[in-house]
């Protein structure tokens, strides 16, 4: 196995993806749920193990990696010049009182804590990452108006404008998930109240589907009868069960589908895009349901504006993440041959390792 290699960070808000590259392809693929307790050195910490982990995997040393590419969810802050994360999926401090983030940071030093460990480093929010691979290897290639939505735990975005990458003055452009859509809404994990990944995003979904079922006067114990028990419910539960035919989950999934598709009539007013790409785990893995709801209630906008506009769903799908930290670092002559034989589809099987794995 040929150097140079390169490693790709995908960092979400329930798991942490590594993979290792060369010329020819990845060569290994790893990930663990992400960790978050502790202090808030903890996600780097553990960025730096999986990939000392998949460097030995096919025995190569952590110095051998030329670069390191990370997408991560958002969005960033700036602190003494260096980008730290401001993720409500990862920092609990931020809205303490939700409960469910089991910590209490506010910021995550990403950049300052693996730029000690690697010579270089390039980080990206995952929307903006996302949107390049995509434009790159996938849906939106050959597109000069396109914009990338993950619908996932939470909400994210990235947009190409006349064929430019907007960035922002943080690299936080377009974040979508945090356009409000109503008043009084339930409380974002950013702190905002009614924004759109309060009301649409996975978390979401489970959130407002317990609600319901709770108000009908089921236990935690049992939901519904369909097997949803304990009072750990998740937005895949509530898709099954719309496909059971449960009308407290339809009304719930056609609420989320309408919030989502008005945030993009809000985007689309202001980039006035051409391609929307949807991904992440929410929408790939329930696209059937979900892309006839969004598309239904897009189509209602004002139609200069929304007519002609296309909907994809991402062509790369479970790759994306590897080849949008990829891409981030990925040389001129890689990207051509890449392009052309679609590497990345025969890379191997991940491994998954547990969350007791130690950290070294």
């Amino acid at each position: 196995m040929d150097g140079p290699y390169l490693a790709a960070v995908d960092i979400g808000g329930t798991k942490i993806t590594v993979s290792i590259a060369n010329i020819s392809g990845i060569l290994v693929k790893l990930y663990r749920p992400v960790q978050l307790e502790g202090d808030n050195l903890a996600v780097p910490a553990q960025v730096d193990f999986l990939v000392g982990h998949a460097c030995e995997q096919i025995g190569i040393e952590r110095d051998e990696i030329t670069a390191l590419g990370v997408s991560t969810c958002g969005p960033f802050g700036i602190r003494d010049g260096e980008l730290v994360l401001v993720a409500p999926n990862l920092c609990g401090g931020l809205a303490n009182e939700r409960g469910i983030i089991p910590n209490d940071w506010t910021e995550i030093p990403l950049q300052r804590e693996l730029s000690r460990i690697y010579n270089k480093i390039h980080i990206e929010n995952d929307g903006i990452s996302a949107v390049t691979a995509e434009r790159m290897f996938g849906a939106g290639k050959g597109e000069d108006n396109v914009v990338y939505i993950t619908w996932s735990t939470g909400i994210g975005s990235g947009a190409y404008v006349n064929g430019r990458l907007i960035r922002g003055k943080n690299g936080n452009a377009p974040h979508i998930g945090h356009i409000y859509l109503v008043d009084d809404g339930p409380r974002c994990g950013c702190g905002n109240f009614g924004d759109m990944e309060a009301l649409a995003s996975g978390v979401a979904i489970a959130r407002d589907y317990k609600s319901r079922v709770t108000a009908v006067d089921m236990t935690s114990e049992d939901v519904t009868a369909e097997g949803v028990t304990g009072g750990s419910v998740t937005a895949e539960d509530v898709f099954n069960l719309f496909r059971k035919g449960d009308p407290e989950a339809k009304s719930v999934i056609t609420n989320a589908a309408r919030y989502f598709a008005r945030g993009l009539v809000s985007i689309n007013a202001i980039l006035d895009t051409r391609v929307f790409i949807i991904g992440g785990s929410v929408f790939m893995n329930n696209r059937h349901i979900l892309l006839p709801l969004v598309k239904e209630e897009f189509c209602k906008s004002f139609p200069a504006l929304s007519k002609d506009v296309e909907f994809r769903p991402s062509a790369l799908d479970s790759y994306l993440g590897d080849l949008a930290a990829l891409c981030l670092v990925m040389p001129d002559d890689w990207g051509r041959q890449w392009q052309e034989k679609r590497p990345w589809e025969f890379a191997p099987e991940s491994i998954v390792l547990s969350t007791n794995s130690t950290l070294k």
